[in-house]
């Protein structure tokens, strides 16, 4: 018996042409899903790298910020710029040096913040009128100084705290005057050296005599990125302006609002961070 099989049918035309629309009709709608999300984690990896900017100089500026002493702290102010007495050693006075200066018995202190460059000068407090005197240029800062100097008047310098000897001599002080060493800092907003075209933070020392050493701490940062002021008068509300008397600011609002380096794939524009915090000065009687 012979077995007739039916011929085995092949696909036609008209079914090759609609398999070939659906298969265009699914990968088309692919490539789009795979774009929208490339473009979605494009645009999410530039806002993160903006928020990193805002984020990246917040513990500088606020170490720094913080312990500035508001009658004679701010030397210049602007929205961009500001320049700062900065102190990096708080102690009290314990006699006369032998050699000439004042001794003074230092709190404990990091070792890299003490032995950094850039004293610039040191302040006293007026037991009488509870007022700072800068001593500056020339002044200068002994750090070799043994602790028995202090000692020997019944003043113990604390375990890893430091003595040292200050010139010139603090005139009319007594035992247990409050003193503190300090660097010239300006922390400003400029054109960036890292990211050109864009806008960068710097902290710069200011050395005695005029001579400067600049870092750029981030960016690039949007140009809305400021400096705002609290004033005496007014502590809950933040100025454009400085006061005419710097000695008026009692702390200082950052608008560190960051950007990205380069644009999300299909944007027009950089990404933006708005990031806005502020800082009160702890050195302050009002």
């Amino acid at each position: 018996m012979r077995n007739h099989r039916a011929p085995r049918r092949g696909f036609s035309l008209l079914e090759l042409l609609i398999g070939l629309v659906i298969f265009s009709i699914i990968g088309a709608l692919f490539t789009k899903l795979l774009t929208v999300q490339g473009r979605f984690f494009d645009k999410q990896g530039m806002s993160n790298a903006a928020r990193n900017v805002s984020r990246g100089s917040l513990n500088r500026l606020v170490s720094d910020f913080r312990m500035v002493e508001t009658s004679g702290g701010v030397i210049a102010a602007s929205s961009t710029s500001l320049t700062l007495r900065v102190p990096f050693a708080i102690g009290v006075v314990c006699a006369t040096h032998p050699s000439g200066g004042t001794a003074v018995s230092m709190l404990p202190v990091d070792s890299v913040i003490y032995n950094a460059e850039g004293f610039y000068g040191y302040a006293w407090r007026n037991a009488v009128t509870g007022a700072y005197t800068y001593v500056e240029n020339p002044a200068a800062h002994d750090k070799t100084m043994g602790t028995n100097t202090c000692n020997g008047v019944a003043i113990t310098t604390l375990p890893q705290g430091r003595a040292a000897r200050i010139t010139p001599q603090i005139a009319g002080s007594s035992l247990g005057t409050p003193v503190f060493l300090y660097r010239r800092i300006r922390y400003e907003f400029k054109a960036s050296t890292a990211v050109p075209g864009m806008v960068g933070l710097f902290r710069t020392i200011i050395f005695p005599g005029g001579t400067t050493q600049s870092e750029e701490l981030v960016a690039p940062f949007a140009s809305t990125a400021k400096f705002r002021f609290f004033i005496a008068a007014d502590n809950s509300t933040a100025y454009d302006a400085p006061p005419g008397d710097l000695k008026l600011i009692r702390g200082i609002e950052l608008n560190l609002d960051g950007t990205s380096e380069v644009k999300a794939a299909g944007k027009t524009d950089y990404e933006n961070a708005p990031f806005t915090t502020a800082v009160f000065f702890k050195n302050r009687t009002t």
